[in-house]
């Protein structure tokens, strides 16, 4: 039953979720377009010069930045607004009514979710990257392309990976590990607390909306301080190097996260278990 709900919900979001892949495409195309007018050619060259056609050049990235945020920001914003029509009003009262387990109902949800904010990460991870190869092309020496860098790195990538461990005194490979894995579950993390957070506006006998907007703010601001936190102790303890601050900084982040999704999650389970009152 847990994959007939994951393929309901999948289906039911896949509008908004490829919709707004498509605006990542569409604004990282306008992004390249806006590194090909003169002024960028004549700043690789050494003789800046402006034009009209430079304004647009400069708005459009200025844009392309806002909406990369407006991107991140909404689809949060849409899988929140989801989850509280499903789970707390009235528009969720038959799937209440399913022969299905509140955990299925609630890791069909999480999943999902967790996939298309997965899914938009990288697609603007990809976004970025290729606006950033493109800015870099403009600044080759003549006759020095892109995939001549690409191999060059390729081929001394083992040896970079050495020196910048052996100069930050730190595993190179086992925090690139820690954060491709970190990378991967962060998204299910954070929909489960964003989710949590909802339910908990739920147990408030009213303004429930605006009691959950606030519980996830003041759930953000608990994992900054205690982040915040961490991160001074570890700036007073014994750590030796750089690299052994990046690692154990990035080890309490993946941890205090999931520690904080795990209990949000049985949160969640709780309130649609025992205290659920639609709206």
């Amino acid at each position: 039953m847990l994959g007939k709900l994951i393929r309901h919900e999948w289906k039911e979001t896949s509008k908004m979720g490829c919709l707004l892949l498509f605006v990542v495409v569409l604004i990282t195309l306008f992004g390249w377009l806006a590194f090909r007018t003169p002024m960028w050619k004549s700043i690789s060259n050494g003789n800046a010069s402006f034009s009209w056609l430079d304004i647009f050049s400069v708005l459009t990235l200025m844009m392309y930045v806002m909406m990369l945020a407006g991107i991140n920001y909404g689809i949060t914003i849409y899988l929140g607004v989801r989850f509280y029509q499903t789970m707390y009003t009235d528009q969720g009262y038959l799937a209440h009514t399913l022969p299905v387990t509140k955990h299925q109902l609630l890791l069909s949800k999480i999943l999902v979710s967790g996939l298309w904010i997965f899914f938009l990460m990288l697609s603007l991870y990809l976004s970025v990257f290729i606006l950033g190869a493109s800015m870099l092309s403009l600044f080759l020496p003549q006759g020095y392309s892109l995939a001549s860098l690409w191999r060059e790195l390729g081929l001394n990538f083992g040896e970079l990976l050495e020196l910048i461990g052996e100069e930050m005194d730190f595993n190179v490979i086992r925090w690139l590990v820690t954060l491709v894995v970190t990378t991967i579950l962060s998204p299910f993390a954070t929909v489960t607390i964003l989710f949590g957070a909802i339910s908990m506006g739920q147990l408030f006998g009213k303004h429930r909306v605006l009691a959950a907007i606030l519980s996830y703010i003041g759930i953000m601001v608990a994992v900054s301080v205690l982040s915040s936190i961490f991160r001074s102790i570890l700036m007073f303890s014994r750590i030796t190097s750089a690299g052994s601050y990046l690692n154990n900084s990035l080890d309490s982040s993946i941890i205090i996260n999931l520690l904080l999704a795990v209990g949000l999650y049985f949160v969640s389970w709780h309130v649609t278990s025992n205290r659920l009152n639609m709206q």
